[in-house]
């Protein structure tokens, strides 16, 4: 209400939409809302692993960014960048755990859904925690079909290499 009363008391049109550009540089509003929201630098292009390969045989930088939230999301998408990651150390640095452990699939997928939001354009890479992927191929895979229907989209090669009954994206450390 204020913000409403001290745009009705701007002397001028000038002045308002001065101040509105302000306003919106200083939060974090969603796309698409009466205020405009952010824009992408390369809209409706989804970074693919085709792209990634492209760049990496032309020798150009790939950038791969943390984020836990969808104000990080959007502007990973605003920067351009080519990978988002979706840590598990979200248990430490959003959670406040002393380690990664404690964090769950189930919460982890919370982070990568609201990075998605925000990130259109990147790579969402999202780390299995620890205990939803060691014990078991079978356990491998009914992780990895959670997580992919939990999110919904998935980069076509992927749904190939998951057919397969192949591990899509692992690493220890």
């Amino acid at each position: 209400m204020a913000l409403f009363k001290l745009l009705t008391m701007a002397a001028s049109r000038t002045r308002k939409q001065s101040l509105l550009k302000t306003l919106r540089y200083m939060s974090n509003v969603p796309e698409n809302t009466v205020y405009s929201g952010p824009t992408s630098q390369t809209p409706n292009q989804r970074v693919t692993l085709t792209n990634l390969r492209q760049k990496y045989k032309k020798g150009e930088p790939i950038t791969m960014v943390t984020a836990y939230d969808y104000p990080s999301g959007v502007h990973l998408d605003m920067a351009g960048i080519d990978i988002a990651l979706v840590g598990d150390s979200a248990a430490m640095v959003v959670h406040g755990h002393d380690t990664t452990l404690p964090i769950s699939l189930d919460e982890i997928l919370v982070h990568c859904r609201a990075v998605a939001r925000g990130a259109r354009r990147p790579l969402l890479i999202g780390d299995l925690p620890f205990g939803t992927y060691e014990s078991s191929s079978a356990q491998d895979v009914k992780t990895l079909n959670k997580s992919v229907t939990s999110i919904g989209e998935v980069e076509p090669e992927a749904k190939g290499i998951v057919a397969c009954g192949c591990k899509l994206h692992s690493w220890k450390g």
